[in-house]
């Protein structure tokens, strides 16, 4: 009879935390998919360049990670900064310098990406 017991017990323990993996994966899951980061431009400014993010997503966002990658540079900085939905930041980060044909992406804490491209649109 004990050993049915302890059988039981173990086996709603098992279950339970499978359940509530499965529901903490799947409100991530939610959440990274409610994400929507634009960067609206990259300007240069007198000692680097100012970008203009903007939250078009249902949920706060964490921008983590900014890569700039050209013909000769390929770097990456490092950002803490939160942005609310509907909002739009500005930031001036020093020491950052743009050519023609940059790409610039931002990563978020969640793993999602915005792609931005210095290159001018042709006619």
């Amino acid at each position: 009879m004990i050993a049915v017991v302890l059988s039981l017990v173990i086996l709603v323990t098992i279950v339970s935390n499978v359940v509530l993996w499965n529901y903490t994966l799947s409100q991530a899951d939610w959440q990274r998919s409610q994400e929507d980061i634009k960067i609206l431009s990259a300007t240069s400014v007198n000692n680097g360049t100012e970008f203009v993010f903007q939250n078009q997503g249902s949920v706060t966002s964490q921008l983590v990670s900014l890569w700039i990658d050209n013909s000769t540079q390929h770097s990456q900085f490092d950002l803490n900064l939160f942005i609310d939905t509907g909002e739009r930041l500005s930031v001036d980060l020093n020491g950052v310098n743009l050519s023609n044909g940059s790409l610039v992406k931002v990563v978020t804490a969640r793993g999602n990406v915005a792609v931005y491209s210095t290159t001018p649109a042709t006619a």
